[in-house]
């Protein structure tokens, strides 16, 4: 029985291209909607058709006009948005989408944009448990800098929304925390830096109870310092999983959810830090390992019963190596023990692929693109 075709968004993203070539070898028809033209999904030789639509700063609106139009044109069976953009776009128009197609399971605008909000997660993960960093809320700018003098440094400013580290700032003292506050002109979460190696934990749920989980170790990242992970392993962490799965139930999560802890050194104790209401980003090293998170949406979007997956491969490492590693490499002011990490190459696979090569191809005039910006006089 053939595949039904999918349709999948945000096509620019790395986790968007694990997979298209993940589906994609196994004979799925795959439509890819790209950010930009041409989107590195989008030059895979596993994918059918391609369009781009609009930018989310460019308003939502025109890139639903053009991604529903394709939608109507080709009719896909099902559609996997992969990152916050298209997810946005989705939720916004939701009635519209899922009268011509079947939307992959997901949390639902409302806990969506809860779980997106870091004051909203944390409230969550107090309520329900889940052990945070110590954490500060303010009403106001003059609220933080009255309490200043009392907060534990260094202590890291977050924005309310955002991923991938980006606004996060560093203060390491009273008075660098309030130069910094009085610059910005949104109200900042205020918390606490803990050390200890970064922990990451992808679940998918069906209304609360596990279906699949993936955990592994985050080995980079870049840019630095709060960048995303260029260089994950997998590890088995039954204390992590049941730390995580306990509160997605809590919640009645629906989807796949990707949760950022970090294991505090002073007491062992994995906390969150970030959560992601959709697929992760590192997603590759999930399916490396024996977890295929896109498949299994997949089959559930079309009414199929997987069986559940919790057995895969641990020690296995995974590297995003164009941009990811080399701007780690470049950043980083421990080049020798990098490049020692980067010479060992037992178990280790990569987003470089000799069979589906235009994708890197890209990638590589893409680094060029940018080099020669900068040079520019």
């Amino acid at each position: 029985m053939p595949f039904r075709t999918l349709m999948v968004l945000d096509g620019e993203m790395r986790a968007a291209l694990g997979i298209v070539r993940s589906l994609g070898r196994m004979g799925v028809p795959i439509i890819v909607g790209s950010h930009n033209s041409p989107g590195k999904s989008a030059l895979s030789k596993y994918i059918q058709r391609r369009f781009t639509y609009v930018t989310q700063d460019e308003g939502l609106e025109e890139a639903h006009s053009i991604i529903i139009q394709q939608v109507r044109r080709l009719r896909p069976e099902v559609l996997m948005p992969v990152f916050d953009t298209g997810w946005s776009v989705v939720y916004k128009f939701y009635e519209d989408y899922v009268s011509l197609t079947n939307i992959v399971p997901n949390p639902g605008r409302e806990l969506f944009e809860k779980l997106q909000d870091k004051h909203c997660l944390n409230d969550l993960a107090e309520n329900y448990g889940v052990p945070i960093p110590k954490t500060y809320r303010f009403k106001s700018i003059d609220d933080a800098l009255s309490v200043r003098h009392s907060l534990p440094y260094p202590i890291l400013l977050k924005p309310r929304k955002g991923n991938g580290g980006i606004g996060i700032q560093r203060a390491e003292n009273a008075g660098q925390l309030a130069k910094i506050l009085e610059q910005r002109e949104d109200l900042p979460l205020l918390q606490e830096q803990i050390d200890g190696e970064d922990l990451e934990l992808t679940v998918l749920c069906v209304h609360g109870e596990p279906l699949a989980v993936s955990t592994y170790v985050s080995l980079r990242n870049a840019p630095l310092p709060y960048g995303p992970p260029v260089a994950c392993r997998t590890i088995r962490d039954n204390n992590l999983v049941r730390t995580g799965v306990n509160f997605l139930r809590k919640i009645r999560y629906h989807g796949v959810a990707h949760l950022d802890f970090r294991r505090d050194r002073r007491d062992g104790q994995p906390k969150l830090l970030d959560f992601n209401a959709r697929i992760a980003g590192t997603n590759e090293i999930s399916l490396s390992s024996g977890i295929d998170f896109g498949f299994l949406l997949y089959r559930l979007a079309i009414g199929e019963n997987p069986k559940p997956s919790f057995a895969f491969d641990t020690g296995r490492e995974f590297r995003w190596l164009m941009p990811g590693e080399l701007m780690h490499l470049k950043q980083t002011s421990h080049k020798i023990q990098t490049l020692r990490n980067l010479s060992k190459w037992n178990n280790v696979h990569t987003d470089i692929s000799l069979s589906d090569p235009l994708p890197n191809v890209a990638m590589v005039f893409d680094i060029f693109k940018r080099l020669g910006s900068k040079l520019k006089p």
